[in-house]
Protein backbone atom coordinates (compact mmCIF):
# COMPACT_ATOMS: atom_id res chain seq x y z
CA UNK A 1 0.00 0.00 0.00
CA UNK A 2 2.64 2.28 0.96
CA UNK A 3 4.11 1.91 -2.86
CA UNK A 4 0.81 2.78 -3.86
CA UNK A 5 0.54 6.04 -2.15
CA UNK A 6 4.20 7.07 -3.38
CA UNK A 7 3.03 6.64 -6.78
CA UNK A 8 0.09 8.54 -6.22
CA UNK A 9 1.72 11.27 -4.68
CA UNK A 10 3.85 11.05 -7.70
CA UNK A 11 0.78 11.98 -9.81
CA UNK A 12 0.15 14.76 -7.89
CA UNK A 13 3.40 16.04 -7.80
CA UNK A 14 3.65 16.03 -11.67
CA UNK A 15 0.29 17.41 -12.68
CA UNK A 16 1.39 21.09 -9.76
CA UNK A 17 4.35 20.88 -11.97
CA UNK A 18 2.69 21.13 -15.89
CA UNK A 19 0.66 23.76 -14.16
CA UNK A 20 -2.73 25.03 -15.68
CA UNK A 21 -5.15 27.92 -16.31
CA UNK A 22 -7.85 28.75 -13.89
CA UNK A 23 -11.10 28.21 -15.50
CA UNK A 24 -13.19 29.37 -12.53
CA UNK A 25 -11.82 28.77 -9.18
CA UNK A 26 -14.95 29.24 -6.67
CA UNK A 27 -13.49 27.41 -3.62
CA UNK A 28 -16.41 26.86 -1.49
CA UNK A 29 -15.37 25.94 2.34
CA UNK A 30 -15.32 29.53 3.71
CA UNK A 31 -18.62 31.78 3.66
CA UNK A 32 -17.20 35.05 4.15
CA UNK A 33 -20.46 37.03 4.15
CA UNK A 34 -20.34 38.67 0.88
CA UNK A 35 -23.57 37.87 0.12
CA UNK A 36 -25.15 39.82 3.03
CA UNK A 37 -22.46 42.96 2.74
CA UNK A 38 -24.69 44.28 -0.27
CA UNK A 39 -22.56 47.12 -2.00
CA UNK A 40 -20.61 48.05 0.64
CA UNK A 41 -17.53 49.68 -0.30
CA UNK A 42 -13.72 49.94 0.60
CA UNK A 43 -11.30 47.02 2.16
CA UNK A 44 -12.53 47.30 5.78
CA UNK A 45 -15.94 45.71 6.31
CA UNK A 46 -17.63 45.87 9.79
CA UNK A 47 -20.48 43.95 11.16
CA UNK A 48 -22.07 41.87 13.85
CA UNK A 49 -24.92 39.73 14.63
CA UNK A 50 -27.24 38.45 17.81
CA UNK A 51 -28.86 35.79 17.54
CA UNK A 52 -30.09 32.34 19.38
CA UNK A 53 -30.09 29.06 18.38
CA UNK A 54 -32.77 25.81 20.35
CA UNK A 55 -32.40 22.52 20.23
CA UNK A 56 -34.68 19.78 22.03
CA UNK A 57 -32.15 17.42 21.51
CA UNK A 58 -28.83 18.48 23.07
CA UNK A 59 -26.58 15.55 23.58
CA UNK A 60 -27.79 13.39 20.03
CA UNK A 61 -29.20 11.21 22.35
CA UNK A 62 -32.70 8.94 22.19
CA UNK A 63 -33.46 8.95 26.25
CA UNK A 64 -33.39 11.49 28.73
CA UNK A 65 -33.44 14.36 26.28
CA UNK A 66 -32.25 17.48 27.18
CA UNK A 67 -33.11 21.04 25.66
CA UNK A 68 -30.32 24.16 25.44
CA UNK A 69 -31.13 27.28 24.25
CA UNK A 70 -28.21 29.16 23.24
CA UNK A 71 -27.41 33.18 23.18
CA UNK A 72 -24.37 34.44 21.36
CA UNK A 73 -23.19 37.85 20.08
CA UNK A 74 -20.91 37.65 17.50
CA UNK A 75 -18.97 41.45 15.90
CA UNK A 76 -17.15 40.81 12.67
CA UNK A 77 -14.21 42.77 10.82
CA UNK A 78 -13.47 41.56 7.35
CA UNK A 79 -10.60 42.78 4.67
CA UNK A 80 -11.00 42.88 1.51
CA UNK A 81 -8.27 43.05 -1.44
CA UNK A 82 -8.43 43.16 -5.27
CA UNK A 83 -5.59 43.61 -8.00
CA UNK A 84 -7.93 44.06 -10.87
CA UNK A 85 -9.19 40.16 -12.17
CA UNK A 86 -5.85 39.09 -11.16
CA UNK A 87 -6.21 38.88 -7.48
CA UNK A 88 -8.96 38.39 -4.92
CA UNK A 89 -7.96 38.17 -1.72
CA UNK A 90 -10.87 37.96 1.28
CA UNK A 91 -9.62 37.79 5.41
CA UNK A 92 -12.42 37.69 8.25
CA UNK A 93 -12.80 37.21 11.55
CA UNK A 94 -15.46 36.63 13.86
CA UNK A 95 -14.98 36.19 17.63
CA UNK A 96 -18.23 35.30 19.82
CA UNK A 97 -19.98 35.20 23.31
CA UNK A 98 -22.46 32.44 23.72
CA UNK A 99 -24.59 31.83 26.71
CA UNK A 100 -25.83 28.56 27.37
CA UNK A 101 -29.28 27.61 28.76
CA UNK A 102 -28.58 24.74 30.03
CA UNK A 103 -25.19 24.20 31.09
CA UNK A 104 -23.34 20.33 31.35
CA UNK A 105 -22.41 19.27 34.49
CA UNK A 106 -19.56 16.82 35.11
CA UNK A 107 -22.12 14.12 34.95
CA UNK A 108 -23.92 14.63 32.46
CA UNK A 109 -21.38 15.18 29.79
CA UNK A 110 -18.80 17.92 29.32
CA UNK A 111 -18.69 20.63 31.70
CA UNK A 112 -19.58 24.10 30.04
CA UNK A 113 -19.95 27.37 31.88
CA UNK A 114 -23.09 29.56 31.70
CA UNK A 115 -20.69 31.97 29.28
CA UNK A 116 -18.29 30.82 26.99
CA UNK A 117 -15.84 32.09 24.20
CA UNK A 118 -15.67 30.82 21.12
CA UNK A 119 -14.85 32.38 17.35
CA UNK A 120 -13.65 31.59 13.43
CA UNK A 121 -11.47 33.03 11.54
CA UNK A 122 -11.49 32.59 7.20
CA UNK A 123 -9.44 33.34 4.42
CA UNK A 124 -10.55 33.53 0.99
CA UNK A 125 -7.47 33.72 -2.40
CA UNK A 126 -7.65 33.52 -5.66
CA UNK A 127 -4.69 34.48 -8.03
CA UNK A 128 -4.00 34.44 -11.87
CA UNK A 129 -0.25 33.59 -11.53
CA UNK A 130 0.19 33.63 -15.62
CA UNK A 131 -2.46 33.57 -18.46
CA UNK A 132 -2.26 30.22 -18.16
CA UNK A 133 -2.21 29.14 -14.79
CA UNK A 134 -4.51 29.85 -12.16
CA UNK A 135 -4.76 29.20 -8.18
CA UNK A 136 -7.54 29.21 -5.18
CA UNK A 137 -6.90 28.57 -1.87
CA UNK A 138 -9.52 28.88 1.08
CA UNK A 139 -8.90 27.93 4.71
CA UNK A 140 -11.41 28.31 7.98
CA UNK A 141 -10.27 27.52 11.39
CA UNK A 142 -13.44 27.59 14.16
CA UNK A 143 -13.52 27.32 17.58
CA UNK A 144 -17.15 26.00 18.95
CA UNK A 145 -19.14 23.90 20.53
CA UNK A 146 -21.33 21.96 17.63
CA UNK A 147 -19.74 21.04 14.31
CA UNK A 148 -22.45 21.57 11.20
CA UNK A 149 -23.58 18.19 9.60
CA UNK A 150 -21.29 17.51 7.00
CA UNK A 151 -22.70 17.15 3.27
CA UNK A 152 -23.69 13.36 3.05
CA UNK A 153 -23.61 13.16 7.11
CA UNK A 154 -20.45 12.31 7.49
CA UNK A 155 -19.71 13.94 10.52
CA UNK A 156 -22.28 13.66 13.46
CA UNK A 157 -22.70 16.53 15.82
CA UNK A 158 -20.78 16.47 18.61
CA UNK A 159 -21.21 18.48 22.30
CA UNK A 160 -17.66 18.69 23.44
CA UNK A 161 -15.64 22.12 23.06
CA UNK A 162 -13.38 21.36 19.64
CA UNK A 163 -10.96 23.47 17.01
CA UNK A 164 -11.81 22.49 13.74
CA UNK A 165 -9.65 23.55 10.87
CA UNK A 166 -10.24 23.05 7.37
CA UNK A 167 -7.97 23.94 4.38
CA UNK A 168 -8.58 23.73 0.46
CA UNK A 169 -6.63 24.11 -2.60
CA UNK A 170 -7.16 24.09 -6.26
CA UNK A 171 -4.73 24.60 -9.26
CA UNK A 172 -5.86 24.72 -12.47
CA UNK A 173 -3.99 25.15 -16.12
CA UNK A 174 -4.74 25.30 -19.82
CA UNK A 175 -2.26 22.97 -21.58
CA UNK A 176 -3.80 23.74 -25.30
CA UNK A 177 -6.60 24.66 -26.50
CA UNK A 178 -8.91 21.63 -25.86
CA UNK A 179 -7.06 20.20 -22.96
CA UNK A 180 -6.41 21.13 -19.34
CA UNK A 181 -5.27 19.62 -16.14
CA UNK A 182 -6.41 20.68 -12.23
CA UNK A 183 -5.39 19.39 -8.71
CA UNK A 184 -7.32 19.81 -5.72
CA UNK A 185 -6.64 19.22 -2.33
CA UNK A 186 -8.50 18.97 1.17
CA UNK A 187 -6.88 18.90 4.92
CA UNK A 188 -9.70 19.19 7.86
CA UNK A 189 -7.81 18.73 11.21
CA UNK A 190 -10.16 18.53 14.56
CA UNK A 191 -8.77 18.73 17.99
CA UNK A 192 -10.84 18.74 21.06
CA UNK A 193 -9.91 20.63 24.48
CA UNK A 194 -11.48 17.82 26.86
CA UNK A 195 -8.77 15.06 27.21
CA UNK A 196 -10.68 11.95 27.25
CA UNK A 197 -12.73 13.04 24.22
CA UNK A 198 -9.61 13.93 22.69
CA UNK A 199 -8.31 10.53 22.92
CA UNK A 200 -11.13 8.88 20.57
CA UNK A 201 -11.85 11.40 19.07
CA UNK A 202 -9.46 13.92 17.51
CA UNK A 203 -9.07 13.25 13.86
CA UNK A 204 -7.18 14.18 10.53
CA UNK A 205 -8.58 13.56 7.19
CA UNK A 206 -6.85 14.44 3.75
CA UNK A 207 -7.99 14.36 0.74
CA UNK A 208 -6.49 14.79 -3.11
CA UNK A 209 -7.32 14.05 -6.83
CA UNK A 210 -5.32 15.42 -10.40
CA UNK A 211 -7.57 15.41 -13.60
CA UNK A 212 -7.05 15.81 -16.91
CA UNK A 213 -9.88 17.22 -18.65
CA UNK A 214 -10.27 17.43 -22.55
CA UNK A 215 -12.97 19.95 -24.95
CA UNK A 216 -14.97 18.24 -27.11
CA UNK A 217 -16.69 20.15 -30.08
CA UNK A 218 -19.80 19.98 -28.93
CA UNK A 219 -19.21 21.68 -25.76
CA UNK A 220 -18.53 18.59 -23.27
CA UNK A 221 -15.57 18.15 -21.28
CA UNK A 222 -14.04 14.69 -20.35
CA UNK A 223 -11.98 13.93 -17.75
CA UNK A 224 -9.95 11.37 -16.15
CA UNK A 225 -8.53 11.26 -12.68
CA UNK A 226 -6.22 9.43 -10.00
CA UNK A 227 -6.64 10.21 -6.05
CA UNK A 228 -6.67 9.65 -2.80
CA UNK A 229 -7.55 9.92 0.90
CA UNK A 230 -6.39 9.53 4.38
CA UNK A 231 -8.01 9.17 7.55
CA UNK A 232 -6.24 9.45 10.92
CA UNK A 233 -7.54 8.84 14.49
CA UNK A 234 -5.43 9.26 17.61
CA UNK A 235 -7.74 6.42 19.44
CA UNK A 236 -5.70 5.04 22.28
CA UNK A 237 -6.92 1.31 22.09
CA UNK A 238 -7.16 0.42 19.21
CA UNK A 239 -5.30 1.60 15.51
CA UNK A 240 -7.97 3.53 13.66
CA UNK A 241 -7.68 4.53 10.53
CA UNK A 242 -7.47 3.95 7.08
CA UNK A 243 -6.16 5.11 3.40
CA UNK A 244 -7.57 4.71 0.53
CA UNK A 245 -6.72 5.57 -3.33
CA UNK A 246 -9.26 5.96 -6.37
CA UNK A 247 -8.81 6.15 -10.16
CA UNK A 248 -12.00 7.21 -12.67
CA UNK A 249 -13.10 9.55 -15.54
CA UNK A 250 -16.48 11.32 -16.59
CA UNK A 251 -17.99 14.26 -18.60
CA UNK A 252 -18.67 17.92 -17.20
CA UNK A 253 -20.50 20.12 -19.66
CA UNK A 254 -21.92 24.07 -19.22
CA UNK A 255 -25.35 23.67 -20.28
CA UNK A 256 -25.63 27.75 -19.69
CA UNK A 257 -23.17 30.13 -18.34
CA UNK A 258 -25.04 29.22 -14.76
CA UNK A 259 -26.14 25.69 -15.44
CA UNK A 260 -23.56 23.10 -14.62
CA UNK A 261 -23.95 19.43 -14.88
CA UNK A 262 -20.89 17.02 -14.14
CA UNK A 263 -20.64 13.02 -13.66
CA UNK A 264 -17.69 10.64 -12.39
CA UNK A 265 -17.25 7.37 -12.26
CA UNK A 266 -14.47 4.88 -10.99
CA UNK A 267 -13.29 2.60 -8.41
CA UNK A 268 -11.37 2.65 -5.15
CA UNK A 269 -9.25 0.21 -2.88
CA UNK A 270 -8.53 1.18 0.93
CA UNK A 271 -6.63 -0.53 3.44
CA UNK A 272 -7.03 -0.27 7.19
CA UNK A 273 -4.30 1.10 9.66
CA UNK A 274 -5.35 -2.19 11.68
CA UNK A 275 -3.13 -4.91 9.87
CA UNK A 276 -5.35 -7.53 11.16
CA UNK A 277 -8.51 -6.53 8.66
CA UNK A 278 -8.66 -6.76 5.41
CA UNK A 279 -8.73 -4.72 2.46
CA UNK A 280 -12.17 -3.03 1.78
CA UNK A 281 -12.80 -2.19 -2.25
CA UNK A 282 -15.87 -0.11 -3.81
CA UNK A 283 -16.79 1.14 -7.01
CA UNK A 284 -17.65 5.15 -6.79
CA UNK A 285 -19.91 7.04 -8.31
CA UNK A 286 -20.73 11.01 -8.21
CA UNK A 287 -23.25 13.62 -10.36
CA UNK A 288 -23.73 16.96 -9.72
CA UNK A 289 -26.01 19.72 -11.08
CA UNK A 290 -25.87 22.88 -10.27
CA UNK A 291 -27.43 26.70 -11.30
CA UNK A 292 -26.15 29.74 -10.34
CA UNK A 293 -26.73 33.34 -9.37
CA UNK A 294 -28.35 34.46 -12.35
CA UNK A 295 -32.09 33.15 -11.93
CA UNK A 296 -34.40 33.91 -9.45
CA UNK A 297 -34.28 30.72 -8.49
CA UNK A 298 -31.40 28.42 -7.92
CA UNK A 299 -30.79 24.88 -7.04
CA UNK A 300 -28.08 22.57 -6.39
CA UNK A 301 -28.71 18.81 -6.15
CA UNK A 302 -25.68 15.93 -5.90
CA UNK A 303 -25.14 12.17 -5.53
CA UNK A 304 -22.56 10.26 -4.29
CA UNK A 305 -21.15 6.74 -3.73
CA UNK A 306 -18.04 5.46 -1.99
CA UNK A 307 -15.39 4.57 0.48
CA UNK A 308 -15.43 7.69 3.17
CA UNK A 309 -13.69 8.44 5.96
CA UNK A 310 -16.14 6.97 9.60
CA UNK A 311 -18.03 9.32 11.49
CA UNK A 312 -18.76 6.55 14.04
CA UNK A 313 -16.26 5.24 16.53
CA UNK A 314 -14.46 2.67 16.75
CA UNK A 315 -14.77 2.58 12.78
CA UNK A 316 -11.93 3.37 10.45
CA UNK A 317 -13.87 3.84 7.15
CA UNK A 318 -17.80 3.41 5.65
CA UNK A 319 -19.07 2.28 2.37
CA UNK A 320 -21.74 5.46 1.71
CA UNK A 321 -24.12 6.49 -0.61
CA UNK A 322 -25.62 10.03 -0.02
CA UNK A 323 -27.82 12.73 -2.02
CA UNK A 324 -27.78 16.36 -1.15
CA UNK A 325 -30.23 19.10 -2.81
CA UNK A 326 -30.91 22.80 -2.02
CA UNK A 327 -33.73 25.63 -3.62
CA UNK A 328 -32.96 29.22 -3.16
CA UNK A 329 -35.29 31.41 -4.45
CA UNK A 330 -35.61 35.27 -4.30
CA UNK A 331 -38.79 36.11 -3.28
CA UNK A 332 -38.31 39.90 -3.24
CA UNK A 333 -35.65 40.25 -5.37
CA UNK A 334 -32.49 41.84 -3.19
CA UNK A 335 -34.47 41.61 -0.38
CA UNK A 336 -36.22 38.55 0.76
CA UNK A 337 -34.86 34.79 -0.21
CA UNK A 338 -36.15 31.80 1.11
CA UNK A 339 -34.23 28.31 1.00
CA UNK A 340 -34.95 24.78 0.96
CA UNK A 341 -32.31 21.90 1.35
CA UNK A 342 -31.70 18.46 2.77
CA UNK A 343 -29.86 15.71 2.69
CA UNK A 344 -29.89 11.90 2.78
CA UNK A 345 -26.88 9.15 3.86
CA UNK A 346 -26.72 5.59 4.24
CA UNK A 347 -23.28 4.48 5.52
CA UNK A 348 -22.46 0.94 5.66
CA UNK A 349 -19.71 -0.47 8.16
CA UNK A 350 -17.78 -3.66 7.49
CA UNK A 351 -16.81 -5.63 11.01
CA UNK A 352 -13.82 -4.24 12.94
CA UNK A 353 -14.11 -6.82 16.14
CA UNK A 354 -10.53 -8.69 15.72
CA UNK A 355 -9.68 -8.54 19.47
CA UNK A 356 -9.36 -5.48 20.41
CA UNK A 357 -11.28 -3.96 23.45
CA UNK A 358 -13.63 -2.12 21.86
CA UNK A 359 -16.50 -4.00 20.14
CA UNK A 360 -17.48 -3.29 16.74
CA UNK A 361 -19.31 -5.98 14.79
CA UNK A 362 -20.30 -3.77 11.62
CA UNK A 363 -23.64 -2.40 10.69
CA UNK A 364 -25.51 0.43 8.87
CA UNK A 365 -26.16 4.06 9.66
CA UNK A 366 -29.02 6.42 8.02
CA UNK A 367 -29.11 10.08 8.29
CA UNK A 368 -32.42 12.26 7.07
CA UNK A 369 -32.25 16.21 7.70
CA UNK A 370 -34.58 18.80 6.19
CA UNK A 371 -33.98 22.22 6.80
CA UNK A 372 -36.09 25.78 5.84
CA UNK A 373 -34.13 29.32 5.94
CA UNK A 374 -35.19 32.52 5.25
CA UNK A 375 -33.13 35.87 5.06
CA UNK A 376 -34.74 39.32 4.82
CA UNK A 377 -32.84 42.11 4.17
CA UNK A 378 -34.29 45.64 5.90
CA UNK A 379 -31.95 48.14 4.31
CA UNK A 380 -27.95 48.76 3.91
CA UNK A 381 -27.52 48.43 7.71
CA UNK A 382 -29.97 45.43 9.02
CA UNK A 383 -31.23 42.37 8.06
CA UNK A 384 -32.72 38.94 9.81
CA UNK A 385 -32.03 35.01 9.29
CA UNK A 386 -34.04 32.34 10.55
CA UNK A 387 -34.24 28.88 10.12
CA UNK A 388 -35.03 25.08 11.40
CA UNK A 389 -33.66 22.41 10.48
CA UNK A 390 -34.76 18.57 11.09
CA UNK A 391 -32.22 15.37 12.14
CA UNK A 392 -33.25 12.10 12.08
CA UNK A 393 -30.44 9.16 12.84
CA UNK A 394 -31.42 5.82 12.25
CA UNK A 395 -28.28 3.66 13.45
CA UNK A 396 -27.50 0.33 14.70
CA UNK A 397 -23.85 1.24 15.17
CA UNK A 398 -24.61 3.19 17.94
CA UNK A 399 -27.39 5.01 19.59
CA UNK A 400 -30.04 6.17 16.99
CA UNK A 401 -31.55 9.88 18.06
CA UNK A 402 -33.68 12.93 16.31
CA UNK A 403 -33.28 16.42 16.46
CA UNK A 404 -35.17 19.29 16.09
CA UNK A 405 -33.01 22.86 15.53
CA UNK A 406 -34.52 26.36 15.38
CA UNK A 407 -32.24 29.46 15.14
CA UNK A 408 -32.77 33.76 14.44
CA UNK A 409 -30.19 35.89 13.86
CA UNK A 410 -30.33 40.08 13.58
CA UNK A 411 -27.20 41.26 11.50
CA UNK A 412 -26.10 45.01 11.31
CA UNK A 413 -23.38 46.36 9.13
CA UNK A 414 -21.72 49.39 9.16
Amino acid sequence: MNSRIKILGMVLVVSLLKGVRAYGVEPDSVDLGQAAMGSAQGPWLFSGRLGSQFTDNRDGVKTNKESNTDVYVEPRVDYRFRDGERTMLDLSIFPMVKWHSNPRSATSGQGQNDYEYFGSAAVNLTHQLSPRIGFGFSDSLTYNDDPQVNNGGTDARSSDNHYWNIARMELNSKLSETLESSLEAEYSLKRYTDSVVANQSDEDTLDGRAFLKYMTGAGYKLLGYVGGSEFKNKATDRSRGAKVIEVGAGVEKAFSPDLIGKVTGGYQHGEYDNSAIGSIDAPSAAAQLTMRAASETRFRVGANYGLMAANVFPYSVQTMFSVIGAIDHDILPKRLTASLEGQYGRGRYKSENVGVVTDAPGGTEELISVGLRANYIINRTWSVDCGYMFENWDTNVREPFSRDVVDVSVKAQI
